[in-house]
């Protein structure tokens, strides 16, 4: 096992941001993870997971412990009766936590499994979509997760999470909340079906589509051909994906929000808001309502190219902060706090981000 010293991070992370690792190691096997365990508990090192990359924000600092890169890869497809009641439709399909996640979702689709398609292009690796429950028109990662392998670091131990004990909710699962820094992924049981009919009830596939009813090969091509219209190709730009939520609110706050909007705003974007969330069905958190960041970020508050440094609101996707070439992790910082000291100014909600902060308190 090769353990490298003084790492620079940024080139594995897709904003292009980060300091040095102190330590890093890959790890392939189990044996090689308890190896990795054993360096750091003797040296006292904390530990970072780092997957693709793409969900992160390293501090210029970098981060003073050991970061390990699980490489677990590996895709398997298994017909068994003890995965699902509906035996006759469901189809497993048992993904490393290092697999690239769009490679995953091209040979599902290329098989005709239903169940991630709409999640196409989404950057990162198996294990990050897991711990964030990644998810991208209507589609969440944690619907189709039938189970987790896993290290436990708390009971020493490898084990298989149910889909209950992951508790996914928005953006969230026991691995980013109750139980963050505990597990680590090893691998994932996906549930996936041989039957299945395009979801396109986003307006960006309304609009793509029209009245035509796709094929799952074509809505896929459809969100990797407007995910790249919105530069969300790590390629070309670099950005950590979706940096801020969506605001998930009660009736009574949703309705609050909208007298605010009416206030400030005027009536027709108050009516314009409720239209939009109207048409919205998040698979998680069903008794709460929707309300789009990017809706309240561009349409409400024209906040497109606002910047801090080398860090900039992307004019093409409201959501995304871009490293234009020479930002920092403090000019990342920054310009949250910047744009959500005017949301909470202008319409009392609490802008919250998506990527992990590494090595910053």
């Amino acid at each position: 096992m090769k353990i490298s010293e003084k790492v620079p991070l940024a080139p594995l992370t897709t904003l292009r941001i980060g300091g040095p690792a102190r330590y890093l190691i890959e790890v392939a096997s189990e044996s090689e993870l308890t190896e990795a365990l054993t360096f750091a508990h003797d040296k006292n090192l904390p530990i970072f997971i780092l997957g693709g990359g793409s969900n992160v924000l390293v501090s210029d600092q970098g981060f003073d412990g050991l970061v390990i890169q699980p490489k677990f890869t590996g895709i398997s497809v298994h017909i068994e009766d003890t995965f699902s009641n509906d035996v006759a439709s469901a189809v497993i399909v048992v993904a490393g936590a290092g697999e690239v996640l769009d490679d995953v979702i091209s040979k599902t689709v290329d098989m005709g499994l239903w169940g991630l398609e709409n999640m196409s292009f989404v950057p990162g690796t198996v294990g990050g979509a897991i711990i964030q429950n990644a998810g991208c028109y209507g589609q969440e990662i944690g619907e189709v997760v039938e189970g987790v392998h896993v290290y436990d670091r708390k009971q020493d131990e490898f084990d298989l999470l149910s889909h209950e004990q992951c508790h996914f909710t928005y953006r969230h699962s026991v691995f980013n909340t109750s139980a963050r820094d505990r597990y680590i992924i090893l691998s994932v049981n996906l549930r996936l079906s041989k039957e299945g009919t395009p979801d396109i009830k986003y307006k960006d596939l309304q609009n793509f589509f029209g009245d035509r009813v796709p094929s799952q090969k074509e809505l896929r091509e459809a969100v990797i051909e407007i995910r790249k219209s919105k530069g969300q190709d790590p390629r070309e730009y670099w950005t950590a994906g979706s940096f801020f939520s969506n605001f998930k609110l009660s009736k009574s706050e949703f309705d609050n929000l909208c007298s605010k909007i009416k206030q400030e705003f005027g009536s027709e974007k108050a009516s314009e808001l409720r239209d939009l969330v109207n048409k919205i069905i998040a698979p998680s958190d069903q008794d709460k309502i929707k309300v789009p960041a990017a809706w309240i970020l561009d349409q409400l508050l024209r906040l497109k190219g606002t910047s801090v440094g080398g860090a900039m609101l992307s004019k093409l996707q409201v959501l995304n902060v871009l490293n234009t070439g020479h930002a920092t992790a403090t000019d990342c910082v920054t310009l949250f706090h910047k744009v959500r000291n005017i949301v909470r100014a202008k319409t009392g909600l609490i802008l919250v981000t998506e990527p992990e902060f590494v090595g910053m308190l």
